[in-house]
């Protein structure tokens, strides 16, 4: 009979919630950290496009068969909610009321979200010090989620025989799962990490191993699918499959509008579409200025800590030419990062 002080310890259950499903995973420390377990809960075309609660009642269903036949081990869950359930926010707070900074921001938030103060879960990560129109200001990166949205992960898990343990904004995990990099561990080095997803964006500058920008990006490649989709006359899904398929960048040769006959009328009238190409080129460039204004936040509050390379991660980051071209644009060297390299 094996001894406990000899059994493999086990982490909690990392469940991340995305757009096209939830992504679960768990590691072992024993000789060395390895992953135990993993698994996923994928949705389907039609169950990506319907609402959270939707998506929701799909996990419920899948989620106690996909722990047991994943070899899932314990009751603790770490959770990453949906990026519609988070809000990641800049705030400048003035020097001066820096001990009740927190209240400050969370009043700030409440009244951008419509909500009461006291229905916001808050956490801040101070960035630097700043002076903005004369006065000094306390620059803070702020994570909230409204408390309901907090129970309905809880919920959800409680009802499959876990308690949950910890949630974390995706910006966060995607950060810590490059704590092995040894550029980690040279502060004077900034990195932005872009995770290229089919739901949304969500980018992160590091000095080092320290977090100093954050922001969630609503470009994702759902928008984009829709629009290829309605240029091309198909499906979402099937633009979906042709795009990771060719990449954006093959779609470069421009098509002139097709001619369809209206309904009850033989005479041929045109019926404007937008070119596949221009949807490309101003997706790929839309884009890429997101990601600069972030490099020009980050460089107007760390002027002497330039950017120095940018690591994509993500479902779109499978498109090689796609990040290619936005490391060309970014003038900045790139790599696709794999989070379970560690």
């Amino acid at each position: 009979m094996p001894f406990g002080l000899f059994r493999p310890t086990f982490s909690p259950i990392l469940a991340d919630f995305g757009a096209n499903g939830v992504k679960l995973l768990q590691l072992s420390y024993g000789e060395g950290r390895r992953v135990f377990a993993a698994a996923s809960i994928d949705f389907d075309a039609a169950t990506r496009t319907r609402p959270l609660e939707a998506r929701f009642a799909c996990v419920a269903a899948r989620l106690i068969d996909t722990l047991r036949t994943g070899g899932f081990r314990g009751r603790r869950v770490v959770v990453s909610p949906f990026t519609q359930h988070t809000l990641v926010q800049h705030v400048a707070v003035p020097a001066s009321d820096a001990e009740c900074a927190d209240e400050l921001i969370r009043t700030r938030l409440a009244i951008s979200l419509a909500c009461d103060p006291t229905d916001l879960i808050v956490r801040t990560t101070k960035v630097t010090e700043s002076m903005r129109d004369g006065e000094s200001r306390v620059e803070t990166i702020a994570f909230a989620m409204v408390r309901q949205d907090v129970m309905r992960y809880v919920e959800l898990f409680r009802r499959a025989g876990l308690s949950v343990v910890g949630v974390h904004s995706g910006l966060a995990a995607m950060v810590h799962a490059f704590d092995g990099d040894p550029l980690r561990a040279d502060e004077s080095r900034a990195t932005m990490y872009a995770d290229l997803g089919y739901g949304g964006t969500k980018v992160a500058i590091c000095h080092g191993p320290q977090l100093v920008f954050a922001k969630s990006i609503p470009f994702a490649g759902h928008s984009l699918d829709t629009r290829l989709a309605a240029a091309n006359g198909g499906g979402l899904e099937e633009a979906r499959q042709a795009r990771m398929a060719a990449g954006l960048l093959a779609w470069n040769s421009p098509s002139p509008p097709e001619l369809t006959a209206a309904p009850g009328l033989s005479a041929v009238v045109a019926e404007p579409r937008p070119c596949p190409a221009t949807i490309a080129r101003e997706a790929l460039e839309g884009l890429a200025d997101e990601l600069s204004m972030c490099m020009r936040y980050h460089g107007a509050l760390f002027p002497e800590h330039p950017v120095q390379r940018v690591v994509f991660v993500g479902g779109e980051a499978r498109d090689r030419g796609l990040c290619q071209a936005l490391a060309a644009a970014l003038q900045l060297p790139a790599k696709v990062g794999d989070p379970l390299a560690a």
